[in-house]
């Protein structure tokens, strides 16, 4: 199919421009932002363990020894969670921290039977002798504008250790990349959508499915365990994806049907780009993929979006395209299927 292949050369110069763009600056963060947490001291330095930030400061991960012990202190310096010679991961139920680390914003639900003061009520989470957290101290709080100072406390092998870093701001990423691949994808696909609309609107909707799909997968695999994804991404992707398919099972039946198919499919995308829109400027992103390309897929999804519906306006919804027709003659009557 012609289409496929114009897209398909447009995807790989796509993929050309990202490659040479790309950075190793991209990392894990819970959400889109802007903000770096980086550690500026352990004290007293160990071997026991190792620490290190999931950039954009949103989590930190320890991991532990074998045969060495590490208890995490929460926000009132309760016993939070631990690591046991073993490599088990407990997480202490009494703990208010544990309560409020399920929310990104700190407003997760505290029972009231969460007593700091309490003895801890350890359940087990994991056996890898590593465990990330989200920690409050270490990300910007709803109203933060500037960078500060952060502590966190952890018990050694029974001995304190402080863990001191610093939050700061960094600019925000320009999307000038991202909107070029993304007009570049819309003037594509508007310009073979002249010729053959019907077959360029449904490759490029299923091309930008697949993209939506593998980019929300990344995010949803680079979520820490213990934290919760959102689902809509990964949602929409798969819902544009599925319709996006359908155009292809559907493509012999009525327009109306066809056309009410692709409308959803593009839809779903746009959804899709509406929920990541935010990731364009950030500079950390919540995905196991390098943040240049989930910012350009977004892109070029972007493009598809837009190409697709100018395309389904200006063909009056694919008129230019209709059915197959047979005629049938028998006994001196004729009809069309």
């Amino acid at each position: 199919m012609r289409a496929l292949r114009h897209i398909g050369i447009l995807l790989t110069l796509s993929v050309a421009i990202v490659c040479a763009h790309a950075t190793t600056a991209s990392s894990l963060s819970l959400h889109p932002t802007d903000w770096q947490s980086t550690i500026i001291s352990i004290a007293p330095s160990t071997d026991a363990v190792a620490i290190d930030v999931l950039n954009g400061g949103e989590a930190i991960r320890l991991t532990a020894q074998a045969g060495h012990t590490a208890l995490i202190l929460g926000y009132r310096n309760e016993p939070y969670l631990r690591v046991t010679a073993d490599g088990e991961v407990q997480a202490n139920l009494e703990s208010p921290t544990w309560w409020s680390n399920k929310s990104g914003t700190g407003s997760g639900s505290i029972p009231d039977s969460a007593d700091p003061a309490a003895e801890p009520e350890w359940e087990t989470i994991n056996s890898s002798g590593s465990v990330a957290w989200h920690d409050h101290r270490l990300h910007a709080m709803p109203g933060v504008t500037s960078g500060a100072d952060w502590t966190v406390l952890v018990n050694v092998d029974e001995k304190p250790v402080v863990i001191r870093g610093q939050l700061t701001k960094l600019p925000s990423h320009g999307p000038f990349v991202e909107l070029f691949l993304g007009l570049i994808a819309a003037g594509t696909i508007v310009f073979l959508g002249f010729r053959r609309a019907w077959n360029t609107a449904l490759v490029a909707t299923l091309l930008g499915a697949v993209g939506a799909v593998v980019i929300s997968i990344g995010g949803w695999t680079a979520t820490p365990a213990s934290f919760t994804m959102s689902w809509f991404p990964l949602v929409a992707s798969i819902l544009a994806l599925v319709l996006s398919l359908s155009c292809f099972v559907l493509r012999a039946t009525p327009r109306r049907v066809r056309v009410a198919v692709m409308v959803g499919a593009v839809a779903a995308l746009a959804w899709w780009v509406l929920l990541n829109f935010a990731s364009l400027t950030a500079v950390f992103l919540p995905n196991s993929f390098s943040a240049n390309v989930v910012r350009c897929t977004i892109g070029i999804v972007l493009g598809i979006v837009v190409g697709v519906a100018i395309v389904i306006v200006v063909s009056g919804g694919f008129t230019d395209d209709p059915a197959p027709t047979h005629a049938e003659v028998e006994n001196g009557t004729a009809s069309a299927s």
